[in-house]
C-alpha cells in the first residue's frame, strides 16, 4: 500500500492524461459502457466504464466508474485534512499509479475533457489539490487510480462482438447510486431497451450521429 501511495503522488506530478488543452470541448459522444453478463476480460467483468472520444485519432477514453478501493485519500494526500471523506476507486488497468479525477463543477479544471453539461475528467494535480482542499463534496468528486483506454477501432469491434452494453450518461446516477448496485441496474436497463427496441448502429458509430 505504501508502494502504490508513492507511485500515485510521482504520478500525480507528472503524467497528464493524452489531452490538449485547447481540446477540452464538450463530446456529445460520450456514453456508459455496461458490460454484457458474459463479459470475457476479467478486467472489465461487470463494469460500467464512463467513456468519450478526444484528440485528433479520437480514440476511445474513460475510467470504471463502479469500483472502489480500500484506500481513502488522506492516505495519498496526508496534508489534506479534508481528503479523508474521499475514498480511490480503480479507474481501469491503463497507466496505474497515475490518478485521475471525474468532477461535477461549473468550472472545467485544467486539461480536462468535457464529458457531459458540468462534467469533467482530469489529471491536472494542481486542480485535484484544490478541489480536495476547498473540501469539494463525495457527491461531486471521484478520484481514480489509472483509467481505461482502447486502440483504434478495438472498442467497436468489443461492441459488435456483444461485450457491452451502451446508455447516455446519468451524472446522477454515476455520483448517487451505491456502486455495488450500479451494474445490475445499468445492466437490467440495458438488456430491456436491447429487448424491446431496434438495435442502435454497429459499434459506436450511432453516437456520431447525436
Amino acid at each position: 500500500m505504501k508502494r502504490l501511495r508513492r507511485a500515485l503522488l510521482i504520478a500525480l506530478c507528472c503524467s497528464p492524461l493524452p489531452l490538449c488543452a485547447a481540446e477540452a470541448t464538450v463530446d456529445s459522444r460520450s456514453v456508459l459502457l455496461v458490460a454484457a453478463e458474459g463479459m470475457a476480460d476479467p478486467r472489465f467483468r461487470q463494469a460500467v466504464v464512463l467513456v468519450t472520444r478526444h484528440g485528433r485519432s479520437q480514440s476511445p477514453i474513460g475510467v470504471i466508474v463502479n469500483r472502489v478501493l480500500d484506500m481513502p485519500l488522506d492516505r495519498v494526500f496526508p496534508e489534506l485534512k479534508q481528503a479523508a471523506q474521499h475514498r480511490l476507486h480503480y479507474g481501469g488497468p491503463v497507466a496505474l499509479g497515475q490518478l485521475v479525477f471525474l468532477v461535477r463543477s461549473d468550472t472545467a479544471p485544467a486539461a480536462s475533457i468535457t464529458l457531459a453539461e458540468r462534467l469533467f475528467l482530469s489529471s491536472d494535480g494542481d486542480s485535484l489539490r484544490a478541489l480536495l482542499g476547498a473540501p469539494t463534496p463525495a457527491n461531486r468528486l471521484r478520484v481514480f487510480n489509472g483509467f481505461a483506454s482502447w486502440a483504434p477501432d478495438q472498442l467497436e469491434g468489443e461492441i459488435d462482438r456483444g461485450d457491452w452494453y451502451l446508455l447516455p450518461v446519468d451524472a446522477d446516477a454515476l455520483f448517487s447510486d451505491p456502486l455495488d448496485e450500479l451494474w445490475p441496474r445499468l445492466w437490467n436497463l440495458a438488456t430491456q431497451i436491447r429487448v424491446h427496441a431496434p438495435p442502435p448502429a454497429a459499434g459506436m458509430s450511432a453516437l456520431a450521429q447525436r
